[in-house]
């Protein structure tokens, strides 16, 4: 009892009452998800996916599990990866020829996105601040090729989303509400002076969950589609001195 007193404590130490409140919110909604049919039907795809590649990608990991210092914990989600069916889901919803775009996963995890991806993407690649994450999604994605799941490997950048810069060409870029708005800001910042660089480029983010998709509309990002838990947005093309 003591010890898991002791991980709760560091889990919660700096945290502000707002802070804890929303983390004691969300974790209540993911045990009520956990009990529904439809997450037990989730959980037994997300197992068949793992094993059929042998991969690791299902476990969730709380966000006092991951080597993340306690500034940046405060500022990002738990680990929870999304559904394997989800690549072709925000591929129709965007209505894109997929082998045109770079596929960037902002929150990638263990990597299961940006595997599937790497099998219709002209390339993906998976941006997550945990390097104790990006170990795993590396040993995953070697099982992934290894088994047939693409021809080309993903890649992977460990570091703060905040200060990833963004490949040329047309980008197609995911983000699972992996982090709250003030690294969200900065990634958008980053995408906008992409495509200022290259205004006739598109630039396009699929935000599942969006929690602040207000933010990302103030910016003046349009959305081209929405479905339930899903948003497409396009970046605003540079403003004319």
């Amino acid at each position: 009892m003591s010890a898991s007193l002791a991980r709760i404590g560091r889990a919660l130490a700096g945290r502000s009452l707002t802070d804890i409140l929303r983390l004691g919110g969300k974790t209540l909604v993911r045990h009520a998800k956990r009990l529904s049919p439809a997450a037990r039907a989730a959980a037994r795809a997300d197992r068949a996916f793992d094993a059929r590649w042998g991969t690791d990608t299902s476990a969730q990991v709380t966000m006092s599990g991951l080597d993340f210092p306690l500034e940046l914990q405060r500022l990002s989600h738990h680990y929870q990866a999304s559904g394997a069916h989800m690549v072709e889901v925000v591929i129709a919803a965007a209505g894109i020829a997929p082998e045109r775009f770079t596929f960037i996963d902002y929150g990638c995890g263990k990597g299961r996105m940006v595997m599937l991806a790497a099998a219709r993407f002209a390339a993906a690649i998976g941006v997550e601040y945990s390097p104790r994450l990006i170990a795993i999604a590396e040993r995953n994605a070697k099982a992934f090729l290894a088994r047939g799941g693409a021809d080309r490997a993903p890649i992977f950048w460990q570091g703060n989303a905040a200060e990833f810069l963004p490949p040329g060409g047309d980008l197609f870029c995911y983000l699972y509400n992996s982090f709250g708005p003030e690294i969200l800001s900065d990634c958008l910042l980053r995408l906008e002076q992409a495509k200022t660089v290259q205004a006739s480029r598109r630039v396009l983010l699929a935000y599942v969950d969006p929690q602040h998709g207000p933010l990302v509309v103030s910016r003046g990002w349009s959305a081209l589609a929405e479905a339930p838990g899903l948003t497409i947005f396009e970046a605003p093309s540079p403003r004319r001195p």
